[in-house]
């Protein structure tokens, strides 16, 4: 069996990436920072902290479904890598303090530039999956509906940044994602993993996200205009 230390030293080609979440200023969210929103905004808040939730049970069963079918020492039980990272992949990995000073509009960006990502980097993964195991199907529709999740989070972050007027423009680096090319077995399967074990990690935080929101934004709602 191969050892974990083992499998960090073949890894040559992937890279320990700095955490690409947006720098947001020292001061911590006061009572003052609570901007005036609408009803609509402030339900939005809720419901994509109760539809998060529900991503978490599938993103769980990605990354465990998608170790299992890797062969040693990927499904092993005791198998993890938590120091490796992809480059230009963004990591959930936060602290309690960067956590606390986001603002509003650095909170919100942080996932949706997190989620538009990683659909990239999980198609390709998917993509890949079909040919190194192409006898089971019960990976792919995993894929598939964490994809459709993704798509239908990102609308909801959309909608809550423009009605918060807060720019919903993403830019990424490029290229932004590496195709490996030929027979690269072990660096896609590692990829792979990593990416999944973000994703299950972001889907997460983005749970507390949306809930530090809806806490702070209850019975705070829009002032009527005279």
């Amino acid at each position: 069996m191969r050892s974990t230390a083992l499998l960090i030293f073949l890894v040559v080609s992937v890279s320990r990436a700095t955490s690409l979440t947006i720098s947001a200023p020292v001061k911590r969210s006061t009572s003052s920072d609570v901007a005036d929103l609408s009803e609509t905004t402030i339900v939005l808040f809720s419901e994509t902290q109760e539809f998060a939730e529900s991503m978490k049970d599938n993103a769980d069963s990605l990354l465990t479904t998608y170790l299992s079918l890797q062969g040693e020492p990927y499904s092993d039980p005791d198998f993890g890598l938590p120091d490796i990272r992809i480059a230009n992949l963004p990591t959930a990995t936060m602290n309690y303090d960067t956590f606390m000073r986001q603002t509003d509009e650095i909170r919100l960006k942080n996932n949706l530039y997190f989620y538009t990502a990683i659909i990239k980097f999980l198609q390709l993964t998917m993509d890949e999956q079909k040919d190194l195991n192409p006898a089971d199907p019960s990976l792919n529709a995993k894929f598939e509906q964490v994809l459709s999740n993704i798509n239908a989070l990102i609308d909801n972050i959309s909608t809550i940044m423009t009605q918060m007027d807060f720019s919903v423009k993403i830019e990424f680096r490029t290229p932004m994602v590496e195709s490996y090319i030929g027979s690269a077995i072990f660096k896609k399967k590692l990829r792979g993993y990593v990416v999944c074990r973000e994703y299950k990690e972001r889907v997460a935080l983005t749970m507390r996200d949306f809930e530090f929101l809806a806490k702070k934004y209850e019975g705070h709602l829009q002032r009527a205009r005279p």
